[in-house]
């Protein structure tokens, strides 16, 4: 049993209440899932050359001069213009404009990898223009207060709170997950067919970080839009191809998705004001919402049924963020 939570605003002036919002939505879930949490969540604050990577550096393995050696060893593959330490984590901005102003050629998911090959302590939580994931193993106030998350700024974000069934628990165990830039992914639930969907994922080029079956569901997603698959028509696929008893919530830079198996075993709730779109488990994590409205929609979606929320505005100022965006050598 887990608690999933997502928000999408309506209304860009009420961005600035992002982390505090999303986080009123978790804390109530806590009781479903005390092992860990996590949080991922979007803001356009990059300009068109820049991407972020979020990462954790587990620090029983650093030594010291980590962050310092990581900076340098970036150096070679792009321009490094902020390397900032928020709690456990660091937020790294690179430039993909050479000195000439072209363009360089770094795949994000190669440099990744490479990364992780090279500094094995760090883990990188998220790629992308727009999003930023926080998780921890422990309490929703801890992971609060070790990266501010209350003073967050943003358009949308989606949360979880874990109850581990299936795996260990440890920060990588924990949601949400990623397999492409400015993708992440929350889960309530079991895929009964999980090994499955891992070989034939694995056959085709996935690389899996943990033993949690939610990680499958990225690395599908990833391969259905590689494939030219709309976020609608992916999690309708995905629909016909996991087995087990679910609900998802998906987001992307400019859409947060909503889907539920046939059984609906899993529990979801939907809240649409005015100002926002809020989803929850269960409908007491709505109730301290800031101007939480009691006329506003609430309903339960019903079996196999598919959301989708356009992020307002984000379309029409955020650049686009292909899969690859700059080829790393090894």
């Amino acid at each position: 049993m887990c608690g999933i939570a997502g928000v999408i605003y309506r209304n860009p002036t009420t961005e600035r209440s992002l982390g505090s919002d999303l986080l009123t939505l978790v804390r109530p879930l806590e009781s479903r899932g005390p092992d860990s949490c996590g949080v991922a969540l979007y803001r356009g604050d990059l300009a068109a050359h820049q991407v972020k990577l979020m990462l954790f550096i587990e620090q029983r393995l650093a030594e010291p001069g980590t962050g310092a050696a990581l900076q340098q060893w970036l150096a070679q593959y792009a321009q490094g213009e902020a390397f900032e330490p928020i709690g456990s984590s660091h937020r790294l901005i690179l430039s993909l404009n050479q000195a000439n102003g072209h363009r360089t050629q770094i795949s994000l998911r190669e440099l990744r990898t490479a990364l992780q090959d090279k500094f094995p302590q760090v883990t990188v939580m998220s790629t992308g223009q727009m999003l930023e994931i926080y998780k921890s193993v422990g309490s929703v106030q801890h992971l609060t207060q070790d990266y501010g998350l209350e003073k967050f700024a943003g358009s949308h974000g989606i949360g979880h709170t874990r109850m581990a069934t299936e795996s260990v628990v440890d920060t990588d165990h924990c949601h949400p997950f990623t397999a492409a830039e400015d993708l992440a992914v929350v889960h309530n639930g079991q895929i009964s067919n999980y090994y499955r969907l891992r070989a034939n994922l694995e056959r085709a080029g996935a690389v899996f970080e943990t033993a949690n079956d939610s990680e499958a569901i990225g690395h599908y997603l990833r391969f259905q839009f590689l494939q030219g698959k709309s976020l609608e028509e992916a999690l309708a696929n995905l629909g016909k191809d996991f087995d087990g008893t679910y609900t998802i919530l998906v987001a992307t830079r400019d859409k947060v998705a909503l889907a539920r198996d046939k059984f609906a075993a899993k529990p979801a709730v939907i809240y649409e004001s005015a100002e926002m779109v809020a989803i929850a488990s269960e409908y007491r994590a709505f109730l301290n919402l800031p101007g939480f409205d009691a006329n506003a929609t609430i309903r339960e979606p019903d079996a196999g049924e598919v959301n989708v929320w356009p992020v307002l505005n984000v379309a029409q100022t955020a650049p686009s963020m292909p899969e690859i965006v700059s080829g790393v050598g090894a």
